[in-house]
């Protein structure tokens, strides 16, 4: 693939409609994002304009200027089973975005999963000077992908081989072991677990692989009786598993789930098996303390910081962009435990 540079012929718009068999006009409405064109042909031309390295007037000026502002947040939600509407990753995209915005950088969204071509090609069309990469998985392409090409960006997240890499992650092991070790302080001993499916752990989910660890140590630590069950994103899954774990260990007192969209779920099989919380059975979750707090009774939980991780993620690449991050920077944020309404001693 040719691509752009300042040194190469300056190509034009009628070009690209030459090489790809229309109109100046449909390759314009196409850059416009106009959706009156077919399919195939808007396919057509993008491909064109990839393999051409075109890019409009405004960018090529840019380029000139050695740097586009341009930032991008790459969250993969489609294709994950993920809601693009879960608060806790609207909080992720809305940090990220007033970061950029305070510095005067634009800031664009990725959600759907990108191809190698795809990935490569924000570098080399200039459509971003770095990336923030989301959904980080323990052995991950994209991070390989991007390292061997020295391409700047910035993970929320962690891989096993964290080598020259700058990241941003909570630690999930060690939330998970203090959500049991509050449970076991107040007296309870038999304790259910919902968690990221065994299928996210096998892929090396970051969040299912270290929170499952974090179980594992509990159970290891502490004399517990406890059951689990995986579940995913939808609340009827977080429904029917609660049901499950309840049949399993029916004097089960208190629950912990490793993430915050199967706390509607929880509840109200807890309600359906006339179970109260805190009185008869314990809560903590995993959340933002704004979601938690709304609740009733309001969640035990271990904050999720998932606006203040999203802003931080785009600062320290902004930093790394400017020159003032001379070495990698590697945060994981130590749980904080915030004590509310949904846990009790064990009557």
């Amino acid at each position: 693939m040719t691509s752009f540079s300042p040194d190469s012929k300056d190509l034009t718009i009628a070009d690209v409609a030459k090489a790809a068999g229309v109109s100046v006009a449909t390759v314009s409405r196409i850059l416009n994002g106009k959706q009156d064109v077919a399919k195939a042909t808007r396919v057509r031309v993008q491909k064109v304009i990839e393999e051409l390295g075109y890019m409009p007037h405004a960018q090529a000026q840019r380029l000139r200027a050695g740097r586009t502002r341009n930032l991008a947040l790459v969250f993969p939600i489609k294709g994950h089973g993920t809601s693009p509407y879960n608060p806790l990753q609207t909080a992720f995209i809305v940090g990220a975005a007033e970061a950029a915005g305070e510095k005067e950088y634009y800031f664009s969204l990725h959600t759907r999963p990108l191809t190698e071509r795809s990935l490569l090609s924000l570098y080399q069309s200039v459509q971003v000077d770095g990336l923030v990469l989301m959904q980080i998985h323990t052995s991950d392409w994209r991070v390989d992908l991007l390292r061997q090409h020295s391409y700047p960006f910035v993970m929320i997240g962690h891989t096993s081989d964290n080598t020259d890499l700058s990241y941003i992650d909570l630690d999930f092991e060690a939330a998970t072991m203090l959500a049991f070790e509050h449970l076991v302080q107040l007296g309870h001993s038999k304790i259910g677990f919902l968690t990221l499916s065994a299928q996210r752990r096998q892929q090396g989910f970051g969040p299912a692989v270290h929170a499952w660890a974090g179980y594992e140590k509990a159970l290891a630590t502490y004399p517990i009786i406890s059951a689990y069950r995986a579940v995913d994103t939808i609340t009827l899954e977080a429904y029917e598993a609660t049901l499950s774990l309840l049949d399993e260990l029916p004097d089960l007192t208190a629950l912990v789930s490793s993430h915050d969209v199967t706390t509607v779920g929880i509840l109200r099989a807890l309600h359906a098996r006339g179970r109260r919380v805190p009185e008869t059975c314990s809560v903590v979750t995993l959340m933002p303390e704004s979601i938690a707090e709304l609740s009733i009774p309001s969640l035990t939980t271990i904050d999720f910081p998932s606006y203040n991780m999203g802003y931080q993620a785009i600062e320290m690449l902004i930093r790394m962009l400017e020159g003032q991050l001379t070495a990698p920077e590697q945060i994981l944020i130590p749980p904080r435990l915030a004590i509310r309404e949904s846990t009790a001693p064990v009557e």
